[in-house]
């Protein structure tokens, strides 16, 4: 019983030699990243490296996703960034997953994360250039430009303008975007946001989308409300609602859907982890509530 209840006290020594040599993992890859991109600032100018102009950044995660009545659906991604030297305001290399701006923009709060990812699907990796055309008080401006890593290459081109205004009582924010595939064709993206922040625990954001694209041919209208609930550092809550309705030929609802989710850093700061539950309401089946559940975990360098 004496050598059961010692080896039983040496695991915690166990675990947290693992997150130690996680610890210094995560710190080899950071110093490698950092060294990374001083090298290619010294090749590409003759200034030094400025560390507060470098915002690169390396991300990945492993979502698993569960509809009810539907088999499980796993989504790994990685994102990597680096921001070119002398441009590092205007431009940076991008190698990411695809990001489907249709989707993005029709998706539910709990599928559609703050930074950008979207419901796992079925996707390619991009390799381009992000470039800030302009910046004034009035808007600012993109271009975006590069091609999917598939065969055939796919080339691709996007537009985006965006503004943020913030009063007293509201912030707003607008964008406009326009993209084009070679193999999809055309796409448009406008979105109109409204957020408020009450205290330092709670804040609510109305966000509107209106998409089109040319495969389809069909306009889709997103409406969400969603509430933020900080409940201590790095770990928050979100309570979300919205619907999605087509505009042809006529204005209707397809889609309602609501969820909660929770977000917690649980290591350091580089590990993450994420829980969502929810259901949709969809047409087709007459608005019968179908339930999900979204698992992910996520590592963040930078």
């Amino acid at each position: 019983m004496a050598g059961f209840a010692k080896d039983k006290k040496a695991k915690p020594v166990k675990q947290n030699n693992t997150l130690s040599r996680i610890d210094e993992t995560q710190q080899f890859i950071s110093d490698q990243w950092t060294d990374l991109n001083y090298n290619t600032d010294i090749f590409f100018s003759n200034r030094g490296y400025r560390k507060t102009e470098n915002k690169s950044m390396i991300m990945a995660y492993y979502a698993i996703y569960k509809k009810e009545s539907f088999k499980p659906a796993y989504n790994f991604d990685l994102k990597i960034k680096v921001h070119l030297p002398s441009t590092t305001k205007r431009m940076k290399i991008v190698i990411e997953k695809e990001r489907d701006e249709i989707l993005e923009s029709t998706s539910s709060e709990a599928l559609n994360s703050k930074n950008g990812e979207t419901t796992p699907t079925k996707s390619n990796y991009i390799a381009g250039l992000s470039y800030l055309l302009s910046s004034s008080p009035y808007y600012e401006t993109f271009l975006d430009f590069g091609m999917k890593i598939l065969l055939p290459l796919d080339p691709f081109a996007k537009f985006r303008i965006q503004k943020n205004v913030t009063t007293s009582y509201v912030n707003i924010s607008a964008a406009q975007k326009f993209i084009f595939y070679r193999q999809d064709g055309f796409q448009e993206v406008s979105q109109l946001s409204f957020s408020r922040k009450f205290n330092q625990t709670f804040q609510t954001e109305q966000a509107n989308s209106l998409s089109w694209e040319d495969k389809t041919d069909t306009f889709i209208l997103r409406n969400g409300l969603a509430l933020y609930q900080t409940i201590a550092d790095e770990k928050t809550m979100s309570y979300s609602i919205g619907a999605n309705a087509f505009l042809s030929p006529v204005l209707y609802y397809y889609n309602y859907d609501c969820a909660v989710s929770y977000r917690q850093l649980i290591h350091s700061k580089w590990l993450y982890a994420s829980l969502a539950v929810g259901a949709d309401f969809p047409k087709q089946h007459d608005f019968h509530m179908e339930k999900f559940i979204l698992g992910r975990v996520e590592v963040f360098f930078r």
